[in-house]
Order: C-alpha cells, then structure tokens, then sequence
C-alpha cells in the first residue's frame, strides 16, 4: 500500500495545540485504507509527538518571556535525525509533524537548498564588508551572524535528505550549527545514513568530524531499520491519456498527454525561465506545462537553480527519448538525481517515455559494481586489507548509490495518483 507524502507548506496559525495528535492523525489515515501501519513509522511519530510536546511549552517568539530573556536562556529542545533506507517513510512522518506544528515560526526545505541559501546569505554579508575585512574571520565571520538572522526566522528546522557531499558545505557545519543551536533552534532531518558515516570518505573530514558529536548532543538518532519500500506498487490510473505517465518509446503518446494537458496546445513555445539574472530555454511549453527531450534537459550543463526554476514555472514536465543510465554516464546521473529530489520535492508531475521499463531506468548492477571495482583500486593503491579499509570508513559510491535507489523510488511513487493529486508546490 502506497504512503502519501504530505505538502511541506501549511497556513500560519496561532501558537495553540493541535486538537489531534500525530498518532491518531496516521491511524485515521490507516483506517481509511490510505497507509498500512508500520511499528518503526509509529515509534518515529512517538518520538516526535514528544519534541512537539516540548516545543509547545516553550513561549511563542512573540511572548513578554522572549521580550525579556534572550533566546539562549529559553530551555533548548533537543530535535531528530531519523535515518533509513529509501522509501520507509520518513519524509512522510516528517511532513506530518511539520503540517501539524503549532508554531509558524518553521520551515521545513531540503538539505541541500538549505546550504545553498546559507552559502548566498554568506556571499550577501561580505558583499557589504571593505576588502581589507573580507577574510578577517575574527572580527568579520559571517557565519555566527547567517545563523542568527536563520534562528529568528524559524524556531524549528526540519530538513529532508541530510548529506553532506560537499567540502565547502563540510567546513562550516559546525561553526553554523553550533550557533543554531545556541539560538534555541530545534532540528528534525531525514538522512540514509548514522551520523557516524556522515561525509564519509570526504575531503578535510578531520575538520568535519567535531560536527557529529554536537549533532548527537542536540538530536537523538533514531534508525528506521526498514526494507519496505512502500512507494512500489500497482498504481490506479491517472486521469491522462492512457492512465498512467510513463511508456516504453513511445514519443506520440507523450504528444497527446501534451495535447490533453494544455487544451490543444496551441500556442507551445520555447520560451526563456529566469534563474538568477540569467535565462534557460527547455523544450516547448503552454503555461505550467512543458514537453522537452532527454538532451535537453539532461545532457547540457543544467545545476541545482536550474531545476528549481524549472520546478517553480513548470507543474508538470513531460520527457521524451530517456535513455537507461549507468556509471558510466555519471554527471547526467548525478543531473537526473538532482532534478528528481528538486521535482520530487515541488511534487513536479513527471511523465516519461524511456527505452527501457521505468524500474530499469538506472541501471544498479553497475553502480554497485562500480563501486566495489573502485574499493578495490583504493585498496590496491594503498596496499590495505579489507578490514583496514573497513576501520578507515573507505567504502566509496554508497552515497551515489544510495541516492539512485531513492531516486528509482521517488520516481516510481510520481507515477502513481496518490502522488498526482498533490498540488504543485512552488515554495523555496
């Protein structure tokens, strides 16, 4: 049975108690036929019940208490990093809990979005420091002030897909967090893997590791230990042509989902999406809906921005002429697993045709073997045992790896009208 995902935006409300708890909430969704109860998923909502319980005794950002006393004499709450494999529910939980939080002081975004806004507030505040500071991180370091200027905006962070993967994200966690937390900034985050097996194998982590005790300090861990994946299954038709949106080279039936989608799709352009004072052109497009090609999407040099401009202008992308992926075309690998979590994330509806069935899009026989060839080599080179390498954490491709099964899944749960009756989300 299919686990719907929740929409992460909710209206402001006053800082009351919700008349439901998180329990009962999920029950009556498993009365309707709606989730199958899972015993992991409901010690996960237990936990969080409790950190909404004691978010809840905290006075509301607004109160005479908050006036009088600074944010570091508010009793912390301490927050979650629940972790597991792909599709067990824990973004689902997660949006669950965000959706009934009291508090409008939130905000709930995916990891990597997070970083990279923080990376543009710390870009903003040297842009305002004399050349001669810009590098003096004594008097001028940004990071504390960033943190601070996030901590007055959201009292409670909740992130989806915590993984660091990139050094420069790496270097600051700590120093940013640390302030987070001083602040009285709580934390719930979804990741696939222990805090212990963080940026691993990353460079400089020697400089990453005192980051993992602090986040242990302020969050307990909870493992999901799930091998259900419960967005795999049979799917009801969709009200489309055809029923369902994905096929197996079949261009022309994309072309009258198309057609169906934008009313006779007079009027499809190419017209130009801005993405931070540039433009992208993809495809042809009638309002929020666009019809565009495997290599225009994929193969050219598309980032992160791009897909999130995509994401916000356009409800529905179609693609045609999607090839099977393996490790060896590993950047449009990484591109498709990036627009996948960005689409996935905006609740994007996805229609395909590909050469192969769409659960053999990402072709994981060779991503595992890829990696073990590539333990082997680092082995080799460096003349280790395979207990040497295991107690020097140089495991590598298992975040790659990792993220091709959560991307496989998130596309199979796209297809599936559950998913299709979720509105489009443009938030950031």
């Amino acid at each position: 049975m299919l686990h719907l995902r929740i929409p992460g935006g909710c209206p402001h409300r006053l800082s009351v108690r919700y008349l439901s708890s998180l329990i009962s909430l999920y029950r009556d969704d498993v009365r309707k036929g709606l989730l199958v109860e899972d015993s992991r998923q409901v010690h996960l909502l237990e936990r969080l019940e409790d950190v909404t319980s004691r978010l809840d005794a905290q006075p509301p950002p607004s109160s005479w208490f908050s006036r009088i006393f600074s944010a570091s004499s508010v009793p912390k709450v301490k927050g979650l990093y629940v972790f597991g494999g792909v599709g067990c529910g824990k973004t689902m939980i997660m949006d669950m809990f965000y959706q009934e939080l009291a508090t409008t002081s939130k905000l709930r975004t995916h990891f990597h979005d997070f970083m990279l806004d923080v990376h543009e507030r710390i870009h903003a505040f040297k842009s305002t420091l004399p050349p001669s500071h810009v590098n003096d991180r004594k008097c001028y370091d940004p990071i504390p002030v960033v943190a601070r200027e996030i901590a007055k905006e959201s009292r409670v962070l909740c992130f989806d897909e915590f993984q660091v993967t990139d050094v420069a994200d790496a270097m600051i966690l700590k120093r940013l967090f640390q302030t987070l937390f001083e602040e009285g900034v709580t934390m719930v985050a979804t990741g696939n893997r222990p805090p212990e097996d963080l940026y691993k194998n990353g460079l400089q982590r020697s400089n990453f590791l005192p980051f993992i005790p602090m986040l242990k300090a302020h969050c307990e861990v909870l493992d999901m230990e799930s091998i259900v994946d419960y967005r795999i299954s049979e799917p009801k038709p969709l009200d489309i042509p055809g029923g369902r949106a994905n096929y197996i080279q079949d261009p022309g039936q994309l072309d009258k989902i198309f057609h169906y989608l934008t009313g006779g799709a007079e009027g499809a352009v190419c017209r130009p999406v801005p993405v931070l004072g540039r433009e992208i052109r993809v495809g042809v497009s009638v309002g929020p809906i666009l019809s565009t090609t495997y290599r225009e999407l994929i193969e050219r040099s598309h980032g992160s921005s791009d897909f999130r401009a995509l994401a916000r202008t356009f409800s529905h992308v179609i693609i045609k002429d999607f090839p099977q992926l393996s490790i060896k075309e590993k950047t449009q690998l990484r591109r498709f697993i990036v627009m996948m979590d960005i689409f996935y994330d905006r609740n994007v509806k996805l229609i395909i045709s590909s050469d192969v069935p769409l659960h053999d899009i990402i072709c994981l026989q060779d991503a595992d073997q890829k990696a073990k060839d590539e333990l082997r080599m680092l082995m080799d080179d460096l003349k280790l045992t395979m207990e040497e390498a295991k107690s020097m954490s140089l495991f590598t491709g298992e975040d790659e790896v990792f993220s091709q099964k959560r991307a496989l899944s998130r596309l199979t749960e796209m297809q599936c009208a559950d998913y299709w009756d979720l509105p489009h989300n443009k938030h950031e």
